[in-house]
């Protein structure tokens, strides 16, 4: 090959290997960032909700959740980072990216799944409703009609309040602050709606006081709220589907007293 013919071909390979290289370079920037192997996973919680998730009298995290979400930190590789906040700015710091995940018992709804992204459901239970052990309480869900029920507001509770009981009188702030049983024997409100463990919780502890009504408001679905769009929504699930196949899962909720209908 002459010396001119042997430049041309030197240029024509160095020309086709810098369009590979651009190629590459532009494949990795259209592919989403993956999460950083090592950095901490920070989830939002307001850890005021045992068993599920509280804090002990050492300012430890402790509860179901809690060990979950240690167990899925280990699974990706990454430290655990607790994020403590009020109940009502758990998703909006989801939302805007502040945090990786948030963790407090939190229900699948059409209207938050517009604006976040969910991990698969890691516990089932439903809404109940609670009154007072009276014979001039409710009996049925049918005889909440004109009565006044509590549920919290922006929850899950309030939503089967409003979908589910259209004729009840929704009571959505608990202004004076008082605990469940005293709203309900004072008569502040005629009956609450709550998850079903915080539900079973109360009457457990009501000394035969209270007791739920017949039937349900529908199924509940915990779930993790991630930030829409999030790569974290895959390494995520995977872990939870190992956590339920090799039985944490269902360990996690006999440890602490809890009944799930497994997610299927």
């Amino acid at each position: 090959m002459s010396a001119p013919a042997a430049r041309r071909a030197r240029r024509t390979l160095l020309a086709g290997a810098a369009a590979l290289a651009l190629a590459a370079l532009l494949g990795a920037c259209s592919t989403p960032p993956s999460p950083a192997a090592g950095a901490p996973l920070r989830v939002a919680s307001d850890l005021d909700n045992p068993p599920f998730a509280f804090v002990r009298a050492d300012g430890t995290p402790a509860g179901r959740d809690v060990e979950m979400c240690a167990a899925l930190a280990q699974r990706l590789g990454r430290p655990l980072e607790w994020v403590r906040l009020p109940f009502d700015e758990l998703l909006p710091a989801v939302q805007a990216g502040r945090v990786d995940a948030a963790c407090a018992t939190l229900g699948i709804t059409p209207e938050r799944d517009e604006v976040l992204d969910f991990s698969l459901p890691y516990f089932r239970t439903a809404l109940a409703v609670v009154v007072r052990a009276a014979p001039d309480a409710p009996a049925t869900l049918d005889a909440l009609a004109g009565r006044r029920v509590g549920a919290g507001l922006g929850t899950t509770s309030e939503r089967a309040l409003r979908q589910r009981l259209p004729a009840a009188v929704p009571v959505l702030e608990n202004k004076a602050g008082l605990p469940a049983r005293q709203r309900l024997e004072s008569r502040e409100v005629d009956a609450l709606v709550l998850d079903g463990p915080a539900a079973d919780a109360l009457v457990a502890a009501s000394d035969g006081a209270l007791r739920r009504l017949p039937g349900t408001l529908g199924p509940e679905l915990y779930a993790l709220a991630l930030p829409s769009g999030s790569p974290l929504r895959e390494p995520l699930d995977r872990a939870l589907r190992a956590l339920e196949l090799d039985g944490t899962q269902a360990r996690l909720d006999a440890a602490h007293g809890l009944a799930s209908a497994r997610p299927r």
